[in-house]
């Protein structure tokens, strides 16, 4: 009876103390009413081979550009400042890059404004020699809200751009 009350308590301090370290290690708190100036995105990577050691996101904020960094899940979290437009752009090696608009700037109006602004969204990156040499024209997609009204709209283009024809042929 001793063994098992000594591995039950054992086991009772483990767990409390993995559940206190994962409240330590959460990060910065989510955005509310209070930090009304913040717009929270929480996004995946979605990629092949399943392995994001080397993915990043770049967030390009008023010329100023910051690295984020990808979870071993390919999630990552990003806060972003109301009233300004912010350009995501999505690498890995191998694949093709992607770019979104996110642009903030209507996120506080209406009755949704009132509230946190939480977004979450996936982008799959597709290999690039699974491209045929095709880029994407412009970004692929913007994330923003409604003038007025406030309401999250969403937009998607995969406009292509087919490889240069008039490349010089190297031997």
């Amino acid at each position: 009876m001793k063994s098992l009350m000594s591995t039950l308590t054992r086991f009772g301090l483990a767990a409390a103390l993995l559940f206190w370290s994962g409240l330590v290690r959460a990060g910065s708190p989510p955005a509310n009413n209070a930090d009304g100036d913040v717009v929270t995105l929480t996004g995946w990577l979605h990629v092949e081979d399943h392995t994001w050691q080397d993915a990043l996101v770049h967030i390009e904020v008023d010329g100023t550009t910051q690295v984020a960094r990808v979870s071993e899940t390919g999630r990552f979290d990003l806060r972003l400042p109301a009233n300004t437009e912010v350009v995501l752009r999505f690498e890995k090696p191998g694949h093709l890059p992607k770019e979104v608009v996110v642009d903030t700037h209507h996120a506080r109006d209406g009755d949704p404004g009132k509230h946190r602004r939480h977004v979450k969204f996936a982008v799959i990156l597709e290999l690039e020699r699974h491209m045929a040499g095709f880029t994407y024209h412009s970004p692929v997609g913007t994330i923003g809200f409604e003038q007025g009204g406030g309401c999250v709209a969403v937009a998607h283009k995969r406009d292509k751009v087919p490889p240069s024809r008039n490349k010089p042929m190297v031997f």
